[in-house]
């Protein structure tokens, strides 16, 4: 008899456990879904997980708190070959229920922002690691495009006093970059008592020992290399075999790491790269600080540009679905993410374009050399 007692009343323990999930679920606190997915294999294998690691931390925190109103931020990572993401994003969508694609890869985010299948299940693509341009209404950027990373950078330098520079593009960059570099720059003329500056454009067809042979009897004071780490790194080896140590100026995208071995230890010329977050070591901004503690907490790692870029995204997010209730979806989430949100001393605006930053600053990575 106790055993049927006993049976009845698990049975009757399941059902209420059954309905108070229900009843959770239809008062809106069912998980929030986040997916990335990523190109598997890819270039940027090792700064999406960063990037990752970074968001996740926040999450974390805010799980620690309770959620977004109640509801637990739960994440879904898959990769994928470039002709899987678009069937790999829908199964995401349908199969694990996420409701925002996060932190996708630069080579997948063009067919993903293209998919009607996407589109039409109104999940934007939050954050994409890529500063490529894409005039599709659900990618949202939390950096400004390259073109706007290369011409800040250029800025800069000009105001260390960098009268001479070329601009190395990478076949099948943007042809059209330097004749928009030259363009930004026309109307600006140098201040009494400074050189005329001088802007020589190249563009990498081959090896890049032929065109460094170019670039070094010129002595330009820095080389902004427009393209991936292999190409950045190839162009300055090329270059300090020519007897040239300026300074290298990379993208964001570019991997310190990957980019200082490739140099090797020859190679005692200024690294610089540009970076569209704070510096996420400094603590000069507030999110920058929470973000070293979270990365104590949580995860026991040190704190870089791509982890900050992350975390930054995340906490947009959260904030934008707590300001909005928590429990807007579809296009109301699309809506709720087209905010202006400060994330701690950081501004992220989507309320005039697709694009919430154009924060650009330069950042000095020891050589290996030095």
């Amino acid at each position: 008899m106790w055993q049927t007692l006993a049976r009845r009343s698990a049975h009757a323990l399941a059902c209420a456990a059954a309905a108070v999930t229900l009843a959770a679920q239809a008062q809106g606190n069912a998980p929030f879904v986040v997916g990335q997915l990523v190109e598997r294999g890819g270039a940027q294998a090792d700064y999406a997980r960063d990037f990752m690691a970074g968001a996740k931390v926040a999450f974390d925190a805010a799980n620690q708190g309770g959620g977004i109103k109640g509801r637990r931020i739960s994440l879904v990572r898959r990769e994928a070959a470039q002709n899987e993401a678009v069937p790999q994003a829908v199964d995401m969508i349908e199969r694990d229920r996420v409701e925002v694609l996060f932190g996708v890869s630069e080579r997948l985010l063009p067919a993903l922002a293209a998919s009607p299948e996407i589109t039409r299940r109104n999940v934007p693509l939050l954050a994409p690691l890529s500063g490529a341009t894409s005039a599709s209404d659900n990618v949202l950027f939390i950096r400004p495009d390259y073109d706007h990373e290369i011409i800040a950078a250029h800025n800069r330098l000009r105001q260390f006093g960098m009268r001479r520079i070329a601009l190395v593009t990478a076949s099948g960059f943007d042809p059209q970059l330097g004749a928009r570099l030259r363009s930004a720059l026309a109307g600006t003329a140098p201040a009494k008592g400074e050189a005329a500056e001088v802007l020589d454009l190249y563009t990498l067809t081959g090896e890049p020992g032929e065109l460094a042979a170019r670039i070094a009897p010129t002595k330009p004071t820095a080389v902004i290399v427009a393209g991936d780490t292999l190409t950045y790194a190839g162009v300055g080896r090329a270059l300090a075999q020519q007897g040239w140590y300026g300074f290298l100026v990379g993208l964001s995208s570019v991997n310190p790491l990957v980019a200082r071995e490739i140099l090797g230890s020859g190679y005692s010329g200024g690294m610089l790269l540009a970076q569209t977050v704070p510096n996420a070591a400094s603590g000069n901004t507030k999110v920058a600080r929470e973000h070293m503690a979270r990365m104590k907490q949580f995860l026991d790692e040190p704190p870089s540009a791509a982890t900050l870029s992350g975390y930054i995204a995340a906490t947009y997010l959260i904030q934008a679905m707590n300001a909005a209730g928590g429990k807007v979806a579809g296009a109301e989430l699309r809506r709720a993410l087209q905010a202006r949100v400060d994330v701690g001393g950081f501004t992220l605006d989507f309320t005039r374009g697709n694009r919430g930053s154009e924060f650009v600053d330069l950042n000095y990575i020891q050589g290996v050399g030095n």
